[in-house]
């Protein structure tokens, strides 16, 4: 993997792959109740940055690839957490699957990027790789391993997840930017 991702994205560190992970996934998505509990909201970015770092050392310390099983459960693990503690100012009370996807996918990717890890079982689901991919759904709104499977399943027929998701990321975002 080159590093334009990273470029693109002006990512540097490892502090600022967790910041971007979680606002990516953060973005043109409901989910808070309002715009209240800004206290709140703060404590559950650094509990979400938190769990990101301890789930992506199962990635790190692997001697071999991460099962979609093994993955599918670290993603409702840092859902079902942050729901558990946080619940109370998110939007039905729950961090959906798909918003918890996003940020450890796009996390995964910044430590593949950066050489931390090997290529990750999955790539980010977000509007973008959905629609490159012709799949009708809404990741903000997917709170299913089952929905979530069958996406990744369908875009696997494609090429290899993550060099796919990529290589379709960057054109986008090039073409959106001023590079």
């Amino acid at each position: 993997m080159n590093n334009l991702f990273l470029k693109v994205d002006g990512i540097n560190s490892k502090e600022q792959a967790l910041v971007w992970s979680i606002n990516a996934a953060l973005q043109r998505n409901k989910v808070y109740k309002n715009e209240e509990h800004y206290e709140r909201r703060e404590k559950l970015r650094q509990e979400w940055a938190r769990l990101l770092s301890k789930e992506a050392q199962a990635y790190k310390n692997a001697d071999h690839p991460i099962s979609d099983e093994q993955h599918c459960a670290a993603i409702a693990r840092i859902a079902d957490a942050l729901s558990s503690e946080f619940g109370e100012i998110l939007a039905e009370g729950r961090l959906r699957f798909g918003t918890s996807q996003k940020a450890l996918n796009l996390f995964l990717k910044y430590l593949w990027a950066f050489h931390e890890i090997q290529m990750p079982p999955h790539c980010p689901i977000d509007s973008v790789v959905l629609d490159r991919a012709g799949i009708a759904g809404s990741w903000t709104k997917c709170d299913s391993a089952e929905e979530y499977m069958g996406w990744i399943n369908e875009i696997r027929k494609r090429l290899t997840l993550a060099e796919w998701e990529n290589e379709i990321w960057l054109r986008w975002r090039i073409s959106n930017s001023d590079l």
